[in-house]
């Protein structure tokens, strides 16, 4: 009788052990899910800041183009901010002009300036890069017409 009442204790520590693991996992799980939930979010949240941005450098557009630059690369390493940047309450952008073409997608071979925006979203985690190419028809009474646009990872 008494052994068996040993053997009782000892199952009751080892399905006790048990549930201790499994409550840990399911804790730790849903650690892992409120931070890749967090990271989702702030990814969102720098997303529309940087195309808040974008929105600003359009409208910087139409005030005052930079000079025209010859063999224009995107910025390096945009992330680090590295370089000319405009500040927005949103952002900060950079526009550089890539002189005029007549051979831009949808314009019907109209020549048009284009122009290279890249805005990067203010918060520092969760760190949004954009760059869009737009062109800008010769009459300034028309907006400028977005032809690509791409999202700069952190290697880029």
């Amino acid at each position: 009788m008494r052994r068996q009442a040993g053997v009782v204790l000892l199952l009751a520590l080892i399905m006790s052990l048990l549930l201790g693991l499994l409550a840990a996992s399911a804790l730790t799980a849903a650690l892992h899910e409120a931070r890749m939930a967090r990271l989702l979010s702030e990814g969102l949240q720098g997303l529309e800041q940087a195309e808040a941005t974008l929105a600003a450098a359009v409208a910087e557009m139409h005030r005052a183009l930079p000079g025209e630059c010859a063999a224009c690369r995107p910025p390096p390493r945009p992330h680090q901010l590295q370089g000319q940047w405009h500040a927005t309450p949103s952002g900060y952008f950079q526009l550089q002009n890539l002189g005029i073409s007549s051979r831009a997608t949808h314009l019907a071979e109209a020549p048009a300036r284009l122009v290279r925006a890249t805005a990067v979203s203010r918060q520092v985690e969760g760190r949004q890069v954009l760059e869009a190419v737009y062109a800008m028809p010769d009459a300034q009474a028309q907006a400028p017409q977005r032809l690509l646009w791409r999202q700069r990872m952190g290697e880029d």
